[in-house]
C-alpha cells in the first residue's frame, strides 16, 4: 500500500525524516519496503493560461493554443481536449526539462511553431494518466511553479501490510501507529453534511439483508442534486499517488474514503435501481451478472450479490454491475457502505479469478464499528464537491451489534514473555496511545476494551506483543536459545527416515519437497475419483493450494515435467512426506509416504543414452529401486502384483505387498498425463507407505574388498516376448559357479530381424575368485555353463556375433 507522507501529516503530526519514520514503523511490525520522492524534477514546469484554442490547419487532432506564462503570449501545439479558454493548466515553456530527460525545445509541427508544452500528469512523472492535461485552478496565479501548487516534491512509501493487520490498509490507520510511536494525536477529518429534512431516506429507498452471516451490516444513503465533474485537483493528486485512476468527483470520493479509513463503498445510479431498493442476498438459479469491467462472471449459489428490486447490480464486496453504475446523466446517488464476511469474499474471488482493491480489504475484514462512519465522511466529501444534498437519515440493517471485547494484562507476564522489564505505566500508556481504551486497573493488572478496528488483538499475548513493538523490538536483548537434552526421548523414527533417506540418496535418487497444498485441478489431473475422500481447505489463500494432497504422485510427475520442460531430459527424484485424507465417517487422517520417479535414462549408468528408452526397461528400473530400498531398509521379498491405479498406464501397474500386505504402487505413468507434459519416453513412478521401511533395518553380510581381477563376459539371447527378466536371471544364477558376481541387463532389442514376438536380451556376467586370478579357459567354461542353461531351460537362442 502506498502511502503520500503529505496526506499522512493531515491527521498527525510528525517531524521524522522520512528514512527514521519507515524505520520506525518496520520495528514496530509495519514493514515499509520503499521509499519514493514524487515530483523532484519540475523545475521551470509553471501554471500557464490558455487565452484561445483554434483547430491546427494541417493536423485534425491538434489545437493551436495561445497560453500565457505571465510573461510572454506563446503558441503551443496540443492534442488533449480536456481544457478550453480561461483555463489554467502544467505549461512547461522551452528550455525546461522534464522528467525522462525530455527537453522541451521550439518544434515545426507541420507548418506551425510549438513554444513549449502543455503537460499530461504522465508527462510529469507523476501518474501514468495520459487523458488529458493537467488543468488547475483559475485561482492560481500564472507563472506560479507547478510544484508550489501541488505541493511537490512528495515522498511515498510503499507499505506491507501483514493479513491479521487490515486496520492498516488505509492513511488513517498508519497514521494511528504513527501516533503511537510519536506520542502525537489523530487528527478525524470532517463527516458533517448537509440533510434535507423533507425527504427522509425511509421514503426513497429500502434494504433488505437475505444473508445476515454474510453481511452483519449495511449502511444506504441517497444525495440528490449530484453534479458529476472533476475532482479537485489535490483529491486527485492524492489518489493518482496511490495508484488509483481518477475518474470522476462522485467515484472519485468513494475511492478517496476507501484509502482515507479502509471502508470500500460503492456508489449506484439512483434512478437505475429497479423498485429504488437494495437486497442482500445469494445467487439465484440462471442468474448472471456483468461487472463493471464488461466481463459476464459466472456467479454462482454460493456468491453475495447486491440486488435490486429485479436483478443482480453489484458482486458484493468486489464489483459494481453494469447497468446501474455512476454515468454522466447522473442526478441522484445511493451510496453504499456496508460489512461483508471476509470468507464468502475470499472463496468468491478465488472461483472468478477476480480480485479489486475492495475486495482485498473485505477479505482481510474491514471494521465493523466504522461502516456507517464512513458513510457519512463520504457524504461531506459529495456534498461538497458534487454539490450534493443527503435525504435525511440513513438506512442501516445491523441486527447483531458486537459486544465489546476486553482482555486483561498482568503487568508481570509482561515481563515473563518478553524478559526485560517494563514499568506498568509504560504499558498502560502504549495501550492508550494504540486507541485501547483501560476500563479498570490495579496494581497487577490492567483490563482494556479493544476497539472494532483492531480485528487481531484476541488474547493477553496479543497486548504484550503490541508492548513490545511499539517499545521497540530492537531493544529486546538477544538470548541464546537453551539445549535440553532429554536422554529419554525415543528418536528411533527420526533416525530410521533418515537412513530410508539415505538409502534412496545412496541409490542415485534426488530428493524434493513439495508443498502439502495443491489445487484440485493438479488431483483431477491424475485421478478424479474419491473427490469427497478429499480434505478441502476451507479459506485457501488461493486456488492453487485448495486442497491438501492425497498422493505424492501428482506433484512428483509434475515436477518431473518441470524438469523436461527446461531441458533437464534425465532425473531420478523421491520425496517423503505426509498425506491426507478422509475416511467413509469423515474423519481426516494423515499418513507418511515415500514417492520415486524415474525419467529418461536415469537407469543406464552410463551405456548408450541415445537409444529411446523402453517401456519395459523404464519399469524395471523403477522395481528395481524399490526392491532395492526394501532389501536395505525391510530385508524382506516384495511382492508384486498385476493391480490397475489411476495414476498408471494399463498393463504397467503393479501394486506393491510387503509381509503379505499391500503397502503401495507401482507403475508407469499414463500416457495422456506424458503427453501433455510432452515427455516423448515411458516415466517410472512409485508409491508406498514409510511406515512399512521402517522400525527394523536388513544390515547385509560384509563381503571382503576383492584383490583379484574380475572377468567380463557378455552375452545376447532372443527369446520369447513372454519371458520375463526374473526367468534370465534366475536360470543365469542357477547355473552359474559362485565365482559369478554380477550380472547387468544393458540392451533390450526388438525389430524384424529376429521375428515378431521376439526380443532379444543382452546381459554382462562378471566372473571372479576371492581366492586366485581366474583364466581365459575357466571364465570360458563358467560362460558356456550359463549359455547351455539358457538353451535348455528357455529354448532361447544365443547370438554369437
Amino acid at each position: 500500500m502506498k502511502v503520500p507522507l503529505s496526506w499522512l501529516k493531515e491527521y498527525v503530526d510528525f517531524d521524522l525524516p522520512p528514512d527514521e519514520l519507515a524505520a520506525r514503523l518496520t520495528f514496530s511490525g509495519t514493514e515499509v519496503t520503499g521509499i519514493a520522492t514524487v515530483g523532484q524534477n519540475l523545475d521551470g514546469v509553471i501554471v500557464g493560461e490558455v487565452l484561445a484554442v483554434a483547430p491546427h490547419p494541417r493536423a485534425e487532432r491538434l489545437r493551436v493554443c495561445r497560453v500565457g506564462d505571465g510573461k510572454a503570449v506563446r503558441t503551443v501545439m496540443c492534442g488533449a481536449v480536456n481544457f478550453e479558454p480561461g483555463d489554467r493548466a502544467a505549461f512547461a515553456p522551452p528550455g525546461v526539462m522534464l522528467p525522462g530527460e525530455r527537453r522541451i525545445e521550439p518544434v515545426d509541427i507541420r507548418g506551425v511553431v510549438s513554444e513549449g508544452m502543455l503537460c499530461a500528469e504522465d508527462e510529469l512523472g507523476l501518474s501514468d494518466d495520459h487523458s488529458g492535461i493537467l488543468v488547475v485552478s483559475r485561482d492560481v496565479p500564472v507563472g506560479t511553479p507547478l510544484a508550489t501548487v501541488l505541493g511537490l516534491p512528495d515522498v511515498v512509501m510503499d507499505v506491507e501490510v501483514t493479513w491479521n493487520r487490515s486496520d492498516c490498509l488505509s492513511i488513517l490507520g498508519i497514521a494511528r501507529e504513527v501516533a503511537a510511536l510519536v506520542g502525537g494525536s489523530l487528527r478525524l477529518p470532517p463527516v458533517d453534511f448537509p440533510e434535507d429534512s423533507a425527504r427522509p431516506v425511509h421514503e426513497l429507498t429500502k434494504v433488505t439483508i437475505e444473508d445476515v452471516a454474510g453481511c452483519p451490516r449495511y449502511t444506504a444513503r441517497v444525495l440528490a442534486g449530484v453534479k458529476l465533474r472533476p475532482s479537485p485537483l489535490w483529491m486527485r493528486r492524492r489518489l493518482a499517488l496511490c495508484g488509483v485512476r481518477p475518474i470522476n468527483n462522485v467515484v472519485d470520493v468513494t475511492n478517496y474514503v476507501m484509502l482515507e479509513c479502509g471502508q470500500p463503498l460503492h456508489a449506484f445510479d439512483y434512478e437505475l435501481l429497479e423498485g429504488r431498493e437494495i437486497v442482500v442476498r445469494r445467487v439465484r438459479p440462471g442468474e448472471r451478472l456483468v461487472t463493471l469491467d464488461g466481463v459476464a462472471r459466472p456467479v454462482s449459489s454460493d456468491m453475495l450479490v447486491i440486488a435490486d428490486a429485479r436483478r443482480p447490480v453489484a458482486l458484493a464486496g468486489i464489483m459494481g454491475g453494469a447497468g446501474s453504475e455512476i454515468q454522466e446523466t447522473t442526478k441522484t446517488v445511493l451510496l453504499e457502505s456496508a460489512y461483508f464476511d471476509p470468507k464468502l469474499i475470499h472463496r468468491t474471488c478465488l472461483a472468478l479469478g477476480l480480485t479489486t482493491e475492495s475486495s482485498y480489504r473485505f477479505e482481510r475484514g474491514v471494521d465493523l464499528g466504522s461502516v456507517e462512519w464512513a458513510s457519512r465522511r463520504a457524504s461531506h466529501l459529495i456534498a461538497r464537491y458534487a454539490g450534493a444534498v443527503a435525504a435525511a437519515g440513513v438506512c442501516e440493517i445491523f441486527p447483531h451489534p458486537p459486544l465489546p471485547r476486553r482482555i486483561e494484562c498482568r503487568f508481570k507476564r509482561v515481563g515473563s514473555l518478553l524478559g526485560i522489564d517494563i514499568p506498568p505505566e509504560e504499558t498502560v500508556s502504549v495501550l492508550n496511545r494504540l486507541g485501547l481504551t483501560i476500563v479498570a486497573r490495579t496494581e497487577e493488572k490492567c483490563t482494556v476494551e479493544v476497539p472494532s478496528f483492531r480485528r487481531d488483538l484476541e488474547i493477553e499475548a496479543d497486548l504484550i506483543e503490541e508492548v513490545a513493538r511499539m517499545h521497540g523490538l530492537e531493544h529486546v536483548p538477544a538470548a541464546i536459545p537453551a539445549v535440553r537434552i532429554n536422554p529419554d526421548i525415543d528418536d528411533v523414527r527420526y533416525r530410521d527416515i533418515a537412513a530410508c533417506r539415505a538409502s534412496l540418496v545412496g541409490l542415485g535418487l534426488t530428493e524434493i519437497v513439495n508443498y502439502s497444498f495443491v489445487s484440485s485441478a493438479l488431483l483431477d489431473g491424475f485421478c478424479a475419483q474419491n473427490k469427497e475422500r478429499r480434505v478441502v481447505l476451507p479459506n485457501p489463500v488461493s486456488a492453487d493450494f485448495a486442497v491438501m494432497r492425497d498422493s505424492l504422485l501428482p506433484q512428483m510427475v509434475a515436477t518431473l515435467g518441470r524438469n523436461f520442460a527446461y531441458q533437464t531430459q534425465t532425473a531420478a527424484l523421491f520425496e517423503i512426506g505426509r498425506v491426507f485424507f478422509l475416511d467413509v465417517t469423515g474423519r481426516r487422517h494423515e499418513e507418511e509416504r515415500v514417492a520415486v520417479g524415474l525419467m529418461g535414462k536415469a537407469g543406464r549408468m552410463g551405456l548408450d543414452r541415445r537409444r529411446p528408452v523402453e517401456a519395459e526397461e523404464m519399469f524395471l528400473w523403477v522395481k528395481g529401486v524399490i526392491e532395492a530400498l526394501a532389501a536395505v531398509r525391510h530385508g524382506g521379498p516384495v511382492v508384486l502384483q498385476q493391480a490397475d491405479n489411476a495414476y498408471c498406464e494399463p498393463g504397467w501397474s503393479v501394486s506393491i505387498a510387503l509381509d503379505g500386505r499391500v503397502c503401495g504402487l507401482l507403475g508407469l505413468v499414463r500416457d495422456d498425463i506424458r503427453r501433455e507434459l510432452r515427455i516423448p519416453e515411458p516415466v517410472g513412478i512409485a508409491e508406498m507407505e514409510l511406515e512399512v521401511l521402517l522400525g527394523r533395518r536388513h544390515i547385509p553380510k560384509v563381503q571382503p574388498v576383492p584383490i583379484y581381477p574380475a572377468v567380463v563376459r557378455d552375452v545376447a539371447l532372443v527369446v520369447d516376448e513372454t519371458v520375463r527378466h526374473e526367468e534370465v536371471l534366475g536360470i543365469i544364477k542357477k547355473s552359474a559357479p559362485p565365482e559369478l558376481t554380477a550380472v547387468e541387463l544393458f540392451d533390450i532389442f526388438r525389430g524384424s530381424a529376429i521375428g515378431l514376438g521376439r526380443k532379444s536380451l543382452a546381459y554382462s556376467l562378471t566372473y571372479r575368485s576371492s581366492e586366485r586370478t581366474l583364466t581365459d579357459e575357466e571364465a570360458n567354461r563358467y560362460h558356456e555353463a550359463v549359455k547351455a542353461a539358457l538353451r535348455s531351460e528357455l529354448k532361447a537362442e544365443i547370438r554369437e556375433n
